[in-house]
């Protein structure tokens, strides 16, 4: 991270390989097999596939695979950074079934009562269609490393955590739309790696933005609802978007429905068709009194008289929030209290509008065709 200065460096993370990074941004890489040479980053390195592998499932009845699975790699993670191995080198022994030699090695180095070496003795004993299962599901975790893109990214220089936090740097996570499915892995490992280091340096003044739009494709965070809820406290602030809670249902499921109290604020524009989301604003909404007039009219057409009622009608309905307001966005408090707020357009004001032409002056660097 040499080109780190006291004005802050720009960054460019791409485990599609896809995109050219413009001058004066220093190009990073991201593998867990580095924040593994201790045991504990191993178990959680670990965890963080774990969790990506599950994500959006109903059930867990994998439970008892994916634990297994995870006793497995955490070990050979561990190895792997002992050795100074690559990521495409692990992701070849898992899909070999090849542990013997690591096994020696970490009793050699721990003797047999070590958690790595205990849980590899204990994988390797079971049997054999069982170790083939948990063999199958290790390999299933590293199914997001198999590209030559993905392998070549992690070989790339890695972020150096302490300098990007002491100063105003950017970090640029890029993935195009048919390369998601397959860097989620390393793109959620690093983002939870950063998390966390902030939490750890949060009292030396540490502080991270993650502003992650289209959150449900090129960052599902498992771990989503406790950095929103925890970060605040601990140096990390979340801005996400969505198209609208569909998609984060797909992704989180029932933990999806708290995303509104979660987040302390949230700005909903024009244009969601999502019916359950537009219920679910309607609600929060609440119902309010209408005064309404009535004229009584006599049978020669003349007003005989007036009265007036009051009737409780839905203080923003479905088709309201769907078509929304031009040039304003719903906002939502942390009391989940609503009101209109006035967009301003980024062509219509001086501060966005030079980054704007800066931007349509830039040539398209992506390779992606």
């Amino acid at each position: 991270m040499s080109l780190l200065h006291r004005r802050g460096a720009t960054l460019l993370f791409d485990p599609s390989g896809t995109v050219d990074a413009p001058a004066n941004v220093q190009r990073i890489g991201y593998s867990p097999i580095r924040q593994s040479l201790s045991w504990d980053g191993a178990v959680l390195a670990t965890r963080s596939l774990i969790d990506v592998a599950r994500r959006g499932r109903g059930d867990r009845g994998d439970d008892h695979w994916t634990e297994r699975a995870g006793a497995l790699v955490a070990p050979l993670l561990h190895a792997a950074a002992l050795r100074d191995e690559s990521l495409g080198a692990l992701a070849s022994r898992v899909d070999q079934r090849s542990c013997d030699d690591v096994v020696h090695e970490l009793k050699d180095r721990y003797g047999d009562h070590h958690p790595a070496v205990a849980l590899l003795h204990g994988v390797m004993a079971t049997e054999e269609r069982e170790r083939s299962s948990i063999w199958s599901t290790a390999s299933g975790l590293f199914a997001g490393v198999r590209t030559e893109a993905a392998r070549a990214s992690a070989r790339e220089a890695p972020l150096d955590i302490d300098d990007f936090l002491a100063g105003p740097h950017q970090l640029h996570i890029v993935a195009p739309s048919r390369h998601q499915a397959v860097t989620i892995p390393l793109v959620v490992g690093l983002i939870e790696e950063i998390v966390h280091a902030t939490y750890d340096r949060h009292e030396r003044g540490a502080g991270l933005l993650l502003a992650l739009d289209e959150l449900a494709n090129v960052a599902p965070l498992p771990r989503l609802a406790g950095i929103v809820s925890e970060g605040g406290g601990q140096g990390v602030l979340t801005l996400a978007c969505l198209q609208d809670l569909s998609q984060a249902r797909s992704r989180w499921g029932a933990a999806a429905e708290g995303f509104l109290s979660l987040f302390s604020t949230t700005v909903v524009l024009p244009g969601i068709a999502d019916r359950p989301t537009l219920e679910l604003l309607s609600q929060l909404a609440g119902r309010t009194l209408v005064r309404t007039p009535t004229v009584q009219v006599g049978p020669k057409g003349r007003a005989g008289g007036h009265s007036t009622s009051w009737v409780e009608r839905d203080t923003a309905t479905v088709g309201e929030l769907a078509r929304g307001r031009a040039g304003f966005g719903l906002g939502l408090d942390a009391s989940n209290a609503m009101r209109w707020v006035e967009l301003t357009p980024a062509h219509s004001h001086e501060r966005f509008r030079r980054y704007r032409e800066r931007s349509a002056q830039a040539p398209d660097r992506s390779r992606e065709r």
